[in-house]
């Protein structure tokens, strides 16, 4: 490279946007991702649990639900619209997002902060007195939590704590309990025929589950076949590859093999139910990671052309999708007052029960902050992502205005933690356009 090209390479990467300097081994990290993530590690990150919140707690421990209120079941069972709805579910996909940011900064304090999060999943999967059972979110307490977990939240468990595991950050220990934990709930899960299990905390009833990965749709089937194959990879263990394996091209009652399921990618899903194409983008960025990661294991080519094709279809199905609309954020308020939703609070002794109290709840709270924050940075961040996942190399134009949206973000404003989605879009753009040292 010629000085004059080094010179400039500085400049270019500024007028880029946010990407790095590529002469640089460990280049700085550009002062609005530095901004998102100093806010969030400040106002969301449950401590000492080390669990992201899905919306701030504003300085005030006490809106996090109480050891009483979570045996109860106060909102609801299932703690949704809680801040601590989604503890494993985002914890599992930022720690993805905290191992990237240490293979660019190679930072003490970043890699102390993967750590903070393994811990907070494996705390989730470890306060529960059913086996398989991964927690939504712990208290302070260490041990107080709600009894009913999902498909979606230990989805993400598994993926995060893999891609930490396989990083080379956590010490042989360390990396042996991970993985010890993650055999534990998976032989649960396969024991309990592919259901997630829920933990009978206050009036729950025992032998409940809340969700399963046994179905023919899309989420179902990526999760199954990635889960399986990523335990064989951890272990050595040739019964989980197999397994995997027969999974692999199993047909299914619609007549398609898994590995056709996955080839149609979210399309074939959202075709089938449209309504998940709006407002839930979030819940398919675990299964295109997973997807990428299954491409990437597999050596036969004709199975990793699937997984390709997979790939490629998501990205489409987020086309136009991915452009953040800042200026609706602060239009209505967002509202922190969950336990208002009390008043309509009765006894729930079953997950279908927990359900519906908290969709009622939902329409009496109406609010209407969350949503706008949700469908202003939540989605299109998550489309980002998608899109990254789905691509050899990200375009400029997607990159540029990921890092444009992160850097036009008054972060402190913002009472959700959907920037994390953001940040964890953008350090995924840089190690395809960049990859780390």
């Amino acid at each position: 490279m010629k000085r004059t090209d080094l010179l400039a390479a500085p400049i270019f990467s500024i007028l880029l946007g946010f990407l790095p300097v590529i002469c640089s081994a460990t280049p700085p990290l550009p002062p609005g991702i530095e901004t998102l993530h100093e806010s969030l590690w400040k106002r969301f990150i449950a401590e000492p649990q080390g669990i992201l919140l899905d919306y701030t707690l504003g300085g005030d421990p006490t809106l996090l639900p109480s050891a009483e209120e979570a045996e109860a079941g106060k909102p609801n069972a299932i703690s949704w619209w809680t801040p601590m709805e989604n503890g494993a579910f985002y914890s599992g996909l930022y720690l993805d997002g905290m191992v990237q940011r240490y293979q660019m900064t190679k930072s003490g304090e970043d890699r102390e902060k993967a750590a903070k999060l393994a811990r907070g999943l494996m705390l989730c999967a470890s306060v529960g007195t059913t086996p398989g059972f991964v927690a939504r979110g712990v208290l302070a307490d260490g041990k107080s939590h709600y009894g009913i977990g999902s498909d979606d939240q230990t989805a993400p468990w598994f993926y995060g704590l893999w891609r930490y595991v396989r990083s080379g950050m956590p010490d042989d220990a360390e990396k042996k309990q991970i993985i010890a934990k993650m055999v534990g709930v998976g032989v649960a899960i396969q024991r309990a025929g592919w259901q997630i299990p829920c933990d009978p905390v206050g009036e729950l009833k025992p032998g409940q589950y809340r969700g399963a990965w046994f179905g023919s749709d899309y989420r179902s089937v990526t999760r199954l076949l990635f889960v399986t194959r990523m335990l064989f990879e951890v272990t050595g263990d040739a019964a989980w590859k197999s397994m995997h394996e027969g999974f692999l091209q199993e047909k299914m009652g619609n007549g398609q093999t898994r590995l056709e399921i996955v080839a149609r990618g979210i399309p074939g899903e959202w075709a089938e139910h449209p309504s998940l194409a709006n407002e839930h983008i979030y819940i398919y960025v675990v299964s295109q990671a997973m997807v990428a990661d299954l491409m990437a294991l597999e050596t036969r080519a004709e199975i990793a052309a699937q997984y390709a094709e997979s790939l490629a279809a998501g990205v489409r199905a987020c086309a136009g999708r991915t452009t953040a609309e800042v200026s609706r954020l602060g239009s209505s308020p967002f509202r922190t007052d969950w336990r208002s939703m009390n008043k309509l609070w009765h006894l729930q002794t079953t997950t279908g029960e927990a359900v519906e109290l908290a969709l009622q709840q939902l329409h009496f709270w109406n609010n209407k902050g969350r949503t706008i924050e949700a469908q202003a940075l939540r989605e299109p961040f998550c489309a980002a992502w998608i899109t990254v996942l789905g691509s050899a190399k990200p375009g400029p134009e997607l990159v540029n205005n990921l890092a444009e949206t992160i850097r036009s973000v008054e972060w402190d404003r913002v009472s959700s933690s959907a920037g994390f989605f953001g940040e964890c879009a953008w350090y995924a753009a840089q190690s395809k356009s960049h990859p780390f040292p």
